[in-house]
C-alpha cells in the first residue's frame, strides 16, 4: 500500500481524492499511527538497546538437556500468560518474578515481555537497573550539579504508576535503611494501584525469606528484616514466580 499510495506519506496521512473531490486517509495512516506511538514508547521505556524490538518468539527454548529445555518452556510459557492478561481491559493482572543464576537470560526474558506489551496493547512500560536507574538517579537528585536536582518525587512517582514496570537485579542493593524503605514504598504503591511489576533476581524466594542482612547496619538488622518480608509479602501477592535454571542463556543467544 505505502508504494502505491498517493500522499505524502507524513502525518496526517491522508490525500486528495481528485475523482471525490475529497480528503482520504492513505491507505497506510492506521499503520503509520501504530507504529509512531510504538516509536513515542519505546522512547520512554529505557528497555536495553540489544534487547528493544526483539519479539518473545525470539526466545530460545533448545537445549541439550532435557531439565533445562523444560525449564525454558515453562518460562516461555509464563511470559505468554503475563503478555495476554492485556487482552482484557478490565481483568486482573499479575506481574512476574523471575530468579536463577547470572547468565540465565532473565534480563532478556523480561525484556521480549515488555516489547510485546508494547508492541501488541501500546501500554506504556518501563525498564530500570534497581541500583543505577532507580536509587543511583534518586541520588543524584541530591547533587546541586544534577540536571535532575530536585526532582526526587517526580522520579519515584513516574515509576510509582508507570502500567508496567521491569526492576532488573533486585537483591544486588546495598541494603541501606533508604533503599529498603524507598523499594518497598515503591513496591507498595504498585500494588495498591495495581500496576504489573517484573522483577529479575538471582535471589530465590527462599533466598529473601533466609536473608541475614550481613550487609546492614546492626542497629538496622530489625528493621531491614521487617521490612524485606513486607517486600516479599507483596511479592507473592502481587507475581507469579518462575526459576530460570540454564546453563548459560548468554551463550546460547550469542549463536
Amino acid at each position: 500500500m505505502c508504494a502505491t499510495c498517493t500522499g505524502d506519506k507524513q502525518p496526517p496521512y491522508i490525500f486528495y481524492d481528485e475523482q471525490e473531490n475529497i480528503m482520504r486517509p492513505c491507505p497506510c495512516a492506521s499503520a503509520r499511527r501504530h507504529y509512531a506511538r510504538i516509536e513515542k514508547l519505546y522512547h520512554t521505556s529505557n528497555i536495553p538497546v540489544k534487547f528493544r524490538y526483539r519479539r518473545l518468539q525470539e526466545f530460545c527454548t533448545d537445549s541439550d538437556n532435557e531439565a533445562e529445555k523444560a525449564n525454558l518452556l515453562v518460562a516461555l510459557d509464563t511470559a505468554r500468560q503475563t503478555i495476554a492478561q492485556f487482552q482484557d481491559a478490565e481483568g486482573e493482572r499479575r506481574g512476574l518474578y523471575l530468579f536463577g543464576p547470572p547468565g540465565t537470560g532473565k534480563t532478556f526474558l523480561a525484556s521480549l515481555i515488555l516489547n510485546e506489551i508494547i508492541f501488541q496493547f501500546e501500554i506504556e512500560a518501563r525498564y530500570v537497573k534497581i541500583t543505577r536507574d532507580f536509587f543511583n538517579r534518586i541520588r543524584g537528585t541530591f547533587s546541586q550539579d544534577s540536571s535532575d536536582r530536585g526532582r526526587a518525587e517526580a522520579i519515584f512517582q513516574e515509576l510509582a504508576y508507570v502500567e508496567v514496570l521491569a526492576l532488573d537485579d533486585f537483591g544486588v542493593q546495598a541494603d541501606s535503611a533508604w533503599e529498603q524503605r524507598t523499594l518497598y514504598d515503591l513496591i507498595d504503591l504498585r500494588y495498591e494501584n495495581d500496576k504489573v511489576t517484573i522483577m529479575t533476581s538471582n535471589l530465590s524466594p527462599d533466598d529473601i525469606k533466609r536473608s541475614d542482612f550481613r550487609s546492614v547496619n546492626p542497629l538496622a538488622i530489625q528493621e531491614a528484616v521487617t521490612l524485606y518480608q513486607r517486600i516479599f509479602s507483596r511479592l507473592k501477592e502481587m507475581t507469579d514466580f518462575q526459576e530460570l535454571v540454564t546453563r548459560d542463556y548468554r551463550e546460547n543467544f550469542k549463536r
